[in-house]
């Protein structure tokens, strides 16, 4: 039998090398954990937490003609680029996912003019609202008006909410639901489109303040529309809704939170990871 004998000083060395390995590795997962709790930076602003995740979608009616135009008219304006266009726009990249065919349309035929009724969320910016002139503005907002000039048709906007989805397809108050729509077609009997763009509900700071984790929301003023979507997302959330001194309520969606956050005012908001793409541009 073989005997291996190892000297004092090659053992004290092999003994070292490991202790420095594991050192290594102890300061690498010290350091990961570091950069997790200081969030994501974001452009000037920081990523404190994700609350939700969230998929928009488009809602027609079961078996309305409505569907196949707009979805070849989709397919056209994606692969011609235009949809690229106004996604860079508000953006400044592009992370839609419309599906994509040169001369859809040509396989649906050309439709009659009329009048398309869009359902729209008009507290969904950048996706869709009101400007302060009272025009419909947002990607959504103009993609819609890119399909019914590639359609011939004529768009009016119409405010509704996801959760009354169905009730406003199937009452034929608006012919189509596209606008800052998170849908479920388990909320009724229509037809909900795979999703075409991701978002999330997300507690934002400043990257230039001393608030860089939510630990640091302790005794922090934290605002929040008065949409009742986002508060729900923050009473889900026990850890969040212990630190903050203040949670204060604000209305005018997310250009007045970061207005807020800009300003100084607050230390931290919850929106739409969708707006906070629109300002970190």
């Amino acid at each position: 039998m073989a005997v291996c004998a190892y000297s004092h000083d090659f053992l004290k060395g092999v003994l070292v090398t490991r202790i420095r390995r594991a050192a290594a590795l102890t300061a690498a997962i010290l350091v990961m954990l570091s950069l997790a709790a200081c969030g994501t930076a974001v452009g000037s602003y920081r990523v404190l937490a994700t609350l939700e995740e969230q998929q928009f979608s488009i809602g027609y009616r079961s078996g309305d003609n409505v569907q196949r135009y707009v979805e070849a008219a989709i397919r056209e304006l994606s692969a011609d680029g235009t949809l690229h266009s106004i996604a860079l726009k508000w953006f400044s990249d592009d992370e839609s996912s419309f599906p994509s065919r040169s001369g859809a349309l040509g396989e649906v035929g050309t439709p009659e003019p009329r009048t398309l009724l869009v359902g729209v969320d008009e507290d969904a910016f950048p996706m869709s609202y009101m400007d302060e002139n009272g025009a419909w503005a947002g990607f959504d907002v103009e993609a819609v008006s890119a399909v019914c000039t590639r359609l011939g048709w004529t768009p009016q906007f119409i405010p509704i909410k996801a959760e009354n989805a169905y009730v406003e397809l199937s009452s034929g108050n608006v012919d189509v639901a596209w606008g800052g729509l998170v849908l479920s077609a388990e909320d009724g009997d229509y037809v909900v489109s795979e999703p075409y763009m991701s978002n999330s509900v997300v507690v934002v700071s400043r990257a230039g303040t001393d608030v860089r984790s939510m630990r640091a929301l302790s005794g922090a003023t934290l605002a929040v529309d008065v949409e009742q979507k986002y508060m729900d997302a923050v009473l889900a959330d026990e850890d969040l809704m212990e630190r903050p001194e203040q949670i204060k309520r604000v209305t005018g969606g997310a250009q007045v939170l970061f207005s807020a956050l800009n300003a100084g005012e607050v230390d931290a908001i919850v929106v739409y990871s969708v707006a906070l793409r629109y300002y970190a541009r």
